[in-house]
């Protein structure tokens, strides 16, 4: 630098042209030292680039051994208890096609009409509009209809298995991931819940109604009913009774 700078300042008796290699060489060697300098800056960069690049092949490499990134131990626990509860689907099934038998006792809600008469003239107006005839006269009324399959608990059924199954595709897809989406294929079984259900749901019923008088004989004091829950307890509505001993209390959709 200070050969560059005297040579500068002296006036030599020779023509510019001389010198001009020497600035030239000054110059060349001003651009060797900024470069080196650059490149001493831009060193730090790129190991840090480098030990990022080092630390990403290390975690990849991690992953890559361990296959998967969560706890075996919970996956195969929530796999247990899903398939534990699979059996659940099939069940609903077959209890969509059956009665589920109820005995109760009703009292009527105060303001109805109690006289024997008037409340036997309900009960057989009820069972008529729902088709049911009487089977049997005696201190205990045997009511007998055929029960129809509802569309409306058909769409539901299969409704219900379209999201089982669906959820079943989803965890054999994850423990056996060589099956792939093929697993989704069982969504379309669902139906056949559908038709199990329309092909089996139609049956015999018998609603048997007792009615227990008050002591002198004027007023009905309670009305005993065994029969099929639905029926039963469309019957306490339409009737407007509650089950003695307890206190119903309406929904906010009931008037």
């Amino acid at each position: 630098m200070e050969a560059c700078a005297s040579t500068s300042r002296v006036l030599l008796p020779f023509p510019p042209r001389a010198a001009r290699p020497a600035a030239a060489a000054c110059s060349r060697r001003r651009r060797a030292g900024a470069g080196r300098r650059r490149g001493v800056r831009l060193a730090p960069a790129r190991a840090s680039l480098d030990s990022a690049a080092v630390l990403l092949d290390a975690a990849v490499g991690a992953g890559a051994g361990t296959g998967t990134g969560y706890s075996q131990a919970s996956y195969y626990t929530s796999l247990g208890l899903f398939v534990l509860s699979v059996p659940g689907l099939w069940s609903l099934i077959k209890r969509s096609v059956k009665s589920k038998i109820v005995q109760k006792t009703f009292v009527r809600e105060e303001g109805q009409p109690t006289a024997p008469s008037l409340v036997a003239g309900e009960i057989l107006s009820f069972f008529t509009r729902n088709s049911f005839a009487v089977s049997d006269r005696g201190e205990v009324i045997t009511f007998e209809g055929s029960m129809t399959p509802s569309s409306a608990q058909a769409a539901l059924l299969t409704f219900c298995t379209v999201i089982s199954l669906g959820s079943v595709g989803l965890v054999l897809s994850i423990a056996v991931p060589e099956g792939g989406n093929n697993w989704f294929w069982l969504m379309t079984l669902s139906p056949l819940a559908g038709v199990y259900y329309w092909t089996k749901a139609s049956r015999k019923e018998e609603i048997k109604v007792k009615m227990v008088l008050s002591d002198d004989g004027n007023n009905v004091s309670e009305i005993l009913v065994r029969g099929d829950d639905v029926q039963v307890e469309q019957m306490r509505r339409e009737l407007k009774m509650s089950e003695k001993g307890m206190i119903y209390v309406k929904g906010i959709f009931e008037t």
